[in-house]
């Protein structure tokens, strides 16, 4: 949707509300020129807690897992 910078102007909190309700794109113009382009807000990002809570449980690890290695896992292919 184009709308001139006077109109904009104008009727600023109308084009907000229905920028909100119609999530479209706005451009205002100036002599037929886009000046600014408005966008809708992104859609909030989920919670990374409740991403991070869903893998409770799945990992697993050896009960020797903080025992020093032993010189064989040391050594460098050549």
């Amino acid at each position: 949707m184009k709308i001139a910078v006077s109109e904009f102007k104008a009727k600023c909190s109308q084009i907000f509300h229905s920028l909100e309700e119609e999530n479209k794109i706005i451009q205002v113009t100036r002599r037929g020129k886009v000046i600014a382009t408005i966008y809708p807000p992104a859609k909030e990002a989920a919670d990374p807690g409740s991403f991070l809570n869903c893998l409770a449980g799945t990992v697993s690890y050896a009960s020797d897992w903080d025992e020093p290695l032993g010189e064989e896992a040391w050594e460098v292919c050549e």
